[in-house]
Formats: C-alpha cells, sequence, structure tokens
C-alpha cells in the first residue's frame, strides 16, 4: 500500500456502493462515525483535502471552458459524472491536473499548427446571451453540487435525502445494464475480430459504436489476406518467391490466431468481467497496424512475381515507420530466399533453374556456340530487383556466363573456380529449415538467422553484397581471359587481325601487292583461289611473315568476294584476306566483326592498291624519262604529270597516316586490357571502339557515309590518273621506237653508202611527228581535265571534312592541305578553315540544337 491515505478512502467508497443502495449518505455517516476516532482522524481529513483539491480542480476547469463556450463546460459536467460513476480510473485527480496543465500550455507553435490544425473554437463575449449565460451558471452550480456530493450535509440537507437516494440508485441500475451491454459488445467484437460477420447495435452508444468499428476492421483486413493467400481467389502471387509471400502471410495470420485465441480465453473468463471493450480495443492497436501494412503490401504485389514482387516489397523497407520497415524487411528476407538460391547456383555453377521465370537473367535456347555470349543470356530489366543496382545485375551475368563460357567453349576442367572463394562468406549454403550461419567478427561465434526473421542483416541488404560480387566478377574474368591468352593464344590472334587484315605489316602488303600486281589485273572470273594462296605463302616465306607462330599463319588465308551488282570485275575489286577464327575466339571475332574486317580491308586494300599503282607508274616515268633526252616536246607535259601523280600520292599517304592514327590509341588501349586480363565485355566494348576508329578514318562507317562517296570519287580519279600515265607512256614508247628504228635505218644505210633518208620516208616521219604532237595536245587536254576534276573533288572532300563533328576528320582536311594550296584555288575553302567559320558553321548549329533539345527532355 503506497498510498494509505487514497486506499482507506477507496476502500470505504467501495464499502458503502456494496452494501448501501445511497452510497453518498452511507459514506458520510461513516465519515461521521469514523471522525470519532483519533487514529484514523488524520487520515479522513487527508482523504477530505483529496476530494477538495478535485473538486477546486473540477471548478477551475469549468471556468475556463465556460469563457470559451458554454456547450463544452456542459459536456465537461456530464463527462465527469461518468467519470465518477466508473471503476476503470483510479486516479481523477491526477486526471484532472493533468487536463489543466495541458490547457494552460501555450498553443501557438507555427509547427503545431501546421501538422496538427485545431480549429478555432472561441466564442466572442458579445454574441453570448443572458439566457446563455444564465443556463450556464445554472449548470455550472449543478455541476459543482454533484462534484460535493460526498461533503458533510449542513442543516435541512436531510429535505433532499430521498431525492438523492432515488437518483444514485437509477445510476446504480443503469451501471448494471452497461455492464451487460458492454460484455455483449465485447463478444460481438471478437467475434468480429475472428473473421465472423457481426452486426452492430443502434442502441449501443457512439463511443461504443466506434471503438467496435475499429475492432471489426481487423475482420475486414484478415479476410483481405485470406483472399490473398487463397488460390481459388486468382490473387495469390505465382512462383517460388510468390509462394515464401505467402507463407509468411500464413505465418503471420496463425500467429494472429494464437493471440486471439489467448484473448478470447481470457475476455470469456469469469462471465466476461475479466475483459472490457477498451482494453480489447488497446490490445487491437498493434495487430490492426500489422494487418493493415501486411494488406497494403499485399495490393501492391498483385500479378506479380519474381523480381517485380521483391522490388514491391523493398519499397516499403525505406518506410519511415520503423514497425513498417521491419515488417518489409522481415518479409522480402523470406520470398527473396528462392532468389538467393538461383542466384548462388547462377554464379557458381551458371545454371539457371527458374521454372517460373523469376530470375532476372534470361536463358534462350538454339543459340550457336559462337554467339552464346553475345545472344544466349540476357537481363529481364523489369525482373531486376530494386535493392540491386543494374551495374550488380550486369556482374552477375557476365560472372555466370563466364563460368559457362569456361565449361562448355573452353572445355575447362571442373576444378574449383577462383570467384566461389569471394562468394563463399556471402552466399553460403542454408539448410533445409532456412537458417544461414552467419559468423560474428566481433567474437568469432557463429549465430543462425531464419530468412524469415531474425535481427541479423539480411543476404540483400548486406553491406558486402557489392564488394563480394564485384570481386567474384573480376576473378571469374581473369579466369577466363587467363585461359584464352594461354590456351587459345588471344594476344596472338589479335595482333594478326591488326598486321594483315588491317595491313599494318608494311612489308608484307607491299611484297603481296608486287606479286599479285599481273595476276589481279585479270578479270575476276579467271582467277583461282589455290593460286593465290601459293603466292600467299611465297609472300608469307619472303617477309617478316615468315616469324608469326604456327597457329597464325594456319589462320591466314585468301578469299574472293564478287561483287553482285553484275558489272565485271577485276581481281583488285574481289581479292581479300581472310583470318579463320573458330572456338572460343568465335566470340571475341563474330561473323558480323569478320563483316567489318572485310569492310575495312577492301578500302584500305583500294588506297594501298592506289599508291602502289601511283610508285610504279613514278618507276616507269624514271625509267622513261633518261630516253627523252632527244624528245623536248614531251619535258612539259611528263613534269606536270610528276607534279599531279605526286598530289596524289601525298594524299593517299595522308589518308593512310590518319586511318592508323586514328586508331592506334584505341588498338593500344585493347591490347593494354587484353594483357591486363580485363573481363571479356571490356575486351568486346574496347574492340568494337577500336574498330570504329578504323571505320570513320575509312570513311565507311554509317556517320561517314556522305565522306565515302566523296573520297570514292577522288580515288577513282587518282586510278584515272595512272590509267593516263599508262597511255601516256605507251604512246610516248611507240614514238620513241619508231624514231629508233628511223635512226636505226639511217645508220644501216648510210653503212651501205646510201642515202639516209628518202623524200618518201621524210614524209612519212613529218606525219608521224604530225600525229604525235597530235596525241600529246590530246594528252595535254586530258589532263587539264583530269586536273580541274581531280582538285574539285579535293577540294569537296576537304570542304566536307572541315564541317564534320569528328575532330580527327577536321585535323584531316588541315593536313590534307596544310599549304593552303587549295584554299588559294578556291574561294569555298576560305571561311571553312578559319576558327570564326567553325563557331558559326552548321557544326556549332547542330551541336546548340541537340543541347537544346536534350535540356528540354531533362526538364
Amino acid at each position: 500500500m503506497d498510498d494509505p491515505t487514497i486506499t482507506v478512502a477507496t476502500l470505504l467508497r467501495k464499502l458503502c456502493e456494496g452494501m448501501s443502495t445511497n452510497p453518498d449518505g452511507a459514506y458520510d455517516l461513516a465519515l461521521t462515525y469514523l471522525s470519532e476516532n483519533d487514529k484514523l482522524r488524520s487520515l479522513i481529513d487527508e482523504g477530505r483535502s483529496v476530494k477538495a483539491k478535485e473538486r477546486q480542480l473540477c471548478q477551475k476547469i469549468h471556468a475556463r471552458l465556460s469563457k470559451v463556450s458554454a456547450r463544452d463546460a456542459d459536456k465537461f459536467n456530464e463527462s465527469y459524472g461518468k467519470l465518477k460513476d466508473s471503476f476503470v480510473l483510479k486516479q481523477r485527480e491526477a486526471v484532472l491536473s493533468l487536463l489543466l496543465a495541458l490547457s494552460e500550455t501555450p498553443q501557438n507553435s507555427e509547427s503545431t499548427q501546421q501538422l496538427f490544425p485545431v480549429p478555432e473554437l472561441a466564442v466572442p463575449n458579445s454574441k453570448v446571451g443572458p439566457s446563455t449565460a444564465a443556463s450556464s451558471s445554472s449548470k455550472s452550480t449543478i455541476g459543482s453540487v454533484s462534484w460535493s456530493s460526498h461533503v458533510p450535509k449542513q442543516q435541512g440537507s436531510s429535505q433532499s435525502l430521498p431525492s438523492t437516494i432515488s437518483s444514485m440508485g437509477q445510476q446504480v441500475a443503469l451501471s448494471s445494464n452497461d455492464r451487460s451491454s458492454e460484455r455483449s459488445c465485447v463478444r460481438e467484437a471478437l467475434l468480429a475480430v475472428s473473421g465472423v460477420k457481426a452486426r452492430c447495435s443502434s442502441s449501443w452508444p457512439r463511443p461504443v459504436q466506434i471503438m467496435y468499428s475499429r475492432i471489426a476492421h481487423l475482420g475486414f483486413l484478415h479476410d483481405r489476406l485470406k483472399e490473398f493467400i487463397d488460390p481459388s481467389s486468382g490473387l495469390m502471387p505465382q512462383g517460388l518467391m510468390g509462394d515464401g509471400m505467402v507463407t509468411f502471410i500464413r505465418d503471420e495470420l496463425t500467429e494472429y490466431f494464437r493471440s486471439v485465441a489467448v484473448l478470447h480465453s481470457q475476455v470469456c473468463e469469469g462471465d466476461g468481467g475479466g475483459g472490457t471493450l477498451r482494453r480489447v480495443c488497446v490490445w487491437a492497436q498493434e495487430p490492426l497496424h500489422r494487418l493493415t501494412w501486411l494488406a497494403n503490401i499485399a495490393h501492391t504485389a498483385h500479378h506479380k512475381k519474381g523480381g517485380e514482387l521483391a522490388s514491391c516489397v523493398h519499397r516499403f523497407v525505406r518506410h519511415g515507420d520503423e514497425r513498417v520497415a521491419t515488417l518489409a524487411r522481415r518479409l522480402l528476407t523470406a520470398l527473396t530466399y528462392p532468389l538467393l538460391l538461383m542466384l548462388t547456383q547462377w554464379l557458381l555453377n551458371g545454371e539457371i533453374d527458374d521454372p517460373f521465370n523469376e530470375f532476372f537473367i534470361e536463358s534462350r535456347s538454339g543459340v550457336p556456340i559462337d554467339r552464346m555470349w553475345h545472344d544466349k543470356y540476357r537481363v529481364r530489366e523489369w525482373m531486376v530487383p530494386s535493392f540491386m543496382s543494374r551495374e550488380q545485375a550486369a556482374q552477375i551475368l557476365a560472372t555466370g556466363k563466364s563460368v559457362v563460357f569456361m565449361r562448355e567453349a573452353c572445355a575447362d576442367e571442373p576444378a574449383p573456380a577462383d570467384h566461389c572463394l569471394h562468394l563463399h562468406d556471402l552466399l553460403q549454403a542454408h539448410d533445409a529449415s532456412g537458417e544461414c550461419r552467419c559468423t560474428d567478427p566481433g567474437d568469432g561465434q557463429e549465430r543462425a538467422t531464419r530468412p524469415g526473421g531474425g535481427a541479423s542483416t539480411a543476404w540483400w541488404e548486406a553491406h558486402g553484397l557489392r564488394a563480394a560480387v564485384g570481386a567474384a566478377h573480376e576473378a571469374a574474368a581473369a579466369r577466363l581471359l587467363a585461359a584464352l591468352s594461354t590456351h587459345h593464344h588471344l594476344l596472338d590472334h589479335l595482333a594478326a587481325h591488326r598486321r594483315y587484315l588491317l595491313l599494318a605489316q608494311g612489308d608484307f602488303v607491299h611484297h603481296l601487292m608486287t606479286l599479285l600486281q599481273d595476276e589481279l589485273s585479270k578479270p575476276a572470273t579467271s582467277l583461282y583461289v589455290h593460286s593465290l594462296s601459293f603466292t600467299l605463302e611465297t609472300a608469307v616465306r619472303a617477309t617478316n611473315a615468315q616469324f608469326e607462330p604456327p597457329h597464325v599463319l594456319a589462320r591466314l588465308q585468301v578469299n574472293l568476294y564478287p561483287n553482285c551488282d553484275g558489272r565485271e570485275d577485276s581481281g583488285w575489286d574481289v581479292f581479300a584476306l581472310q583470318y579463320r577464327v573458330d572456338g572460343p575466339l568465335g566470340t571475341l571475332f563474330p561473323a558480323t566483326c569478320a563483316a567489318r574486317y572485310r569492310a575495312l580491308f577492301t578500302q584500305l586494300w583500294r588506297v594501298k592498291r592506289i599508291e602502289h599503282a601511283l610508285h610504279h607508274a613514278w618507276r616507269d616515268h624514271t625509267i622513261l624519262q633518261k630516253r627523252l633526252r632527244k624528245m623536248p616536246e614531251v619535258w612539259g607535259l611528263m613534269r606536270r604529270v610528276s607534279c599531279l601523280r605526286a598530289e596524289a600520292l601525298r594524299l593517299c599517304g595522308a589518308l593512310q597516316e590518319a586511318s592508323f592514327e586514328g586508331a592506334e590509341a584505341a588498338w593500344a588501349e585493347l591490347l593494354a586490357a587484353a594483357a591486363a586480363r580485363q573481363h571479356l565485355d571490356r575486351l568486346l566494348a574496347l574492340h568494337h571502339r577500336a574498330l570504329d576508329r578504323h571505320s570513320i578514318h575509312a570513311m565507311i562507317h554509317h556517320t561517314t557515309q556522305e565522306l565515302q562517296s566523296y573520297l570514292g570519287n577522288v580515288l577513282n580519279e587518282t586510278l584515272a590518273l595512272r590509267s593516263f600515265e599508262t597511255t601516256l607512256h605507251a604512246g610516248i614508247n611507240r614514238e620513241l621506237e619508231r624514231r629508233d628504228q628511223l635512226e636505226q635505218l639511217k645508220t644501216e644505210r648510210v653503212a651501205r653508202d646510201e642515202y639516209p633518208i628518202s623524200s618518201a620516208d621524210e614524209a612519212r616521219d613529218k606525219e608521224k611527228r604530225k600525229i604525235f604532237h597530235q596525241f600529246l595536245a590530246n594528252r595535254k587536254a586530258d589532263l587539264n581535265v583530269w586536273a580541274r576534276t581531280y582538285r574539285g573533288h579535293v577540294t569537296t572532300l576537304i570542304l566536307k571534312l572541315a564541317l564534320h563533328t569528328e575532330v580527327s576528320l577536321q585535323t584531316l582536311a588541315f593536313r590534307l592541305d596544310y599549304s593552303d594550296f587549295y584554299k588559294r584555288g578556291d574561294a569555298k575553302l576560305h571561311e571553312p578553315l578559319t576558327y570564326q567559320h567553325k563557331r558559326l558553321s552548321e557544326i556549332g548549329l547542330i551541336t546548340a540544337k541537340s543541347k537544346l533539345i536534350n535540356h528540354t527532355r531533362k526538364k
């Protein structure tokens, strides 16, 4: 007994209520008799002081409410009367003190008014009528008399004793009726909580109906969850992860039923006297909160499965309410347990066990082995869980593909992989009960946690998930690249593609072109692969290519690709070198990559052939120049032809130099990545980038289609120059042979003591010289036309290069006209080759337009 005063007064009050029909009168009479006892007098005085203090507090609260609204004051009197008749609350004086203190607390906080808006209840004094004031005062008087009913009566108070006794009897009868009604409400509420349909009686008081409705809402949530996990409803999620969610909800409902059963036994104990509707309502708060959020999560999970389902639940993990976040975390851990098993199987063994298509990695059948890395496996973007980034999904995909590639393409021995060591601590094997053994770094003890619960960190939110997946990815990629580099000679094949298909091995290309010059000048229909292959072997043995490894030389072959446009081709148009790859290397060099290499070889071979033809023309010109000492009429023409040839040679050299320099950095990065054994996707991207750089500078890329046509015009005109020189040299050689024969005839006639030349021979010689001079005049005219056409095409090419968005192609434009030769000959090049024009050209306009579009999209 902590407070003897209140305990004695309370016991005395209970005794009077149990033994008398007029508890107040009996209580006053008992106080009168007990006051004669000196031992209890002090306790009685203290009890009276408590009653007086309670009456004082009621008067203060009533006065404060009367200033605001008379209606509120009346409601307070009614509520206080019910409070006095109630046996639930014992410390009435403490509750009244708290209410008075709360009313005196200032409520002018700005943030409080915003979060909890309170309507203005103040009533102006001018609007309060006299009748209202009178009624208020009368009600306050009545209320004060009722609050002080336990004070000893004055003389004459016995006249009102019968009415007081009758009113008290009515209150006791009403109290008993309320108790029986409350017991029925509790029974109905328990039935509603269990999912049984029950009706709320309209005769119940409004507060009871509100509490009943709040409790009965548990039954509605229970029915929603039961419908969600019912297979016949069509709402139950499919798949293994859906089964995990259904199992978790079923366990929650089982626990809920157990709590309801325990509550039912406690409430019904002793004919319902052990529990009240308010106690049931207080108990229902926690299940109501839990089932409400479970129903919300289940509603968002309709018709979803796999990673989509996990993403829906993961959104609730970031909820601000810690209870909701904990519930969602336990649910997510339970339903992602099948995902953990599939992820472990994929990362460690490269196998997909996904009967319901829930895994975010998809396997497609019917894909050939050389396209396995590119097409067989892919990520379902919509199935990637939200707790996993796209980068992690790509790493997981690449790790599993590396395992499959090593097993199927590389025929690797089934030895323990290095990447398993990084995943051992994270993706440990779970036992049949779903427990995961985790080692505490603090004390080194092993603790078991279940996927559906436990305070430990779940696998999907583990701090080392990203690092472990990244380390496993790096280890698997390094192992794969080590196998490709060691057993399949990846670096040698990359270098061989660059040397022989992209014509980087200069001595081999020059010697091969020299050997094939006569053969490829024939029509394409008269060529045979076996004869060209023999020439290829001869070129290999005569150059540094002979020092290549055997596995490289065995793959270098000759192929003929005739055009399908119906025109008659020469050997130069259909000849191509081919580098055959198979096995795992087919992943890095697929058919599409071989087509790109063939296109690059064709373009580079064409430029190289033109350069070789011009060099051959220079050699013929040098040989012929020694015989032209007695033919001064051709000196000017030959000098101009030599200048134009040098101009075309410089253009071909600049094109080849730009092509190799532009892709040199990309190839160096590719070879360095292959030597460092980076992951295969990185090598594929670098290889694709290197081919793109080559294609751009060879002007066969999709972004340089316009330049390709202009470059083709320039190359065609350059070939026309070679044809022009061949015709010119042939005409000059014929004239030289005729003159040599005439001189030889003169010498023979002089030796026979005859006239050196007759009149007929002289007339014939003049006619031949006249024809030759006409031939030279025609060739000069043709050369002038060719020079104008060629320089016009070159000027247009330089202009388009200067206007291109690629900076290296703009640099090529300056390189082709470094001496401003073409700029002086054409006014169109005056502005495009200046910095000011570049700022105001269409490049700047296109860039500004693209920036504006991107900015608008971001908004």
